[in-house]
């Protein structure tokens, strides 16, 4: 049974932290690395669909809503007593989590009909860093939840 209250922390604090990391890189190097920008560029970009501005939620929504994914199969693997939830779990969690990441940002440019221009070589870089940090911020929330039950 998924640990609502553990996954919610978990998912917003791994998000968070990896967010922040994403912006501040994509400020450093002047390129777009912004993945709610990016997801709001491609849902704008689908043939039909009604405009979807830079700035919209949606983007967030569906960063998010990855972050809750990954932390519940994370919180899967913790309650069934596959690895604990520490920093170097977080830290390994993480890397896979960025590889599935990456296979699917990569699949998603592929397939879509008008994918935004970026530097996809230096997107991939640095998502796999961010979710090594999404990993970590996950164990910590995770585990800061635990403490408060």
């Amino acid at each position: 049974m998924i640990q609502i209250d553990k996954v919610a922390l978990a998912a917003l604090t791994g998000t968070t932290l990896m967010t922040a990391f994403s912006y501040g890189a994509s400020r450093h190097e002047r390129k777009q690395f912004r993945e709610p920008e990016l997801l709001n560029k491609l849902l704008d970009r689908i043939p039909g669909a009604p405009a979807i501005p830079t700035k919209s939620p949606a983007g967030w929504l569906v960063h998010y809503g990855v972050g809750i994914f990954f932390t519940s199969v994370y919180d899967q693997l913790w309650q069934r007593d596959i690895g604990k939830p520490t920093l170097a779990n977080g830290l390994l969690l993480g890397t896979i989590s960025g590889l599935v990441g990456i296979g699917g940002w990569m699949l998603t440019f592929k397939l879509h009909p008008h994918p935004p221009k970026t530097d996809y070589t230096g997107h991939y870089k640095q998502l796999l860093i961010a979710h090594m940090i999404f990993g970590v911020g996950a164990a910590l929330g995770y585990n800061k939840m635990k403490k408060l039950s």
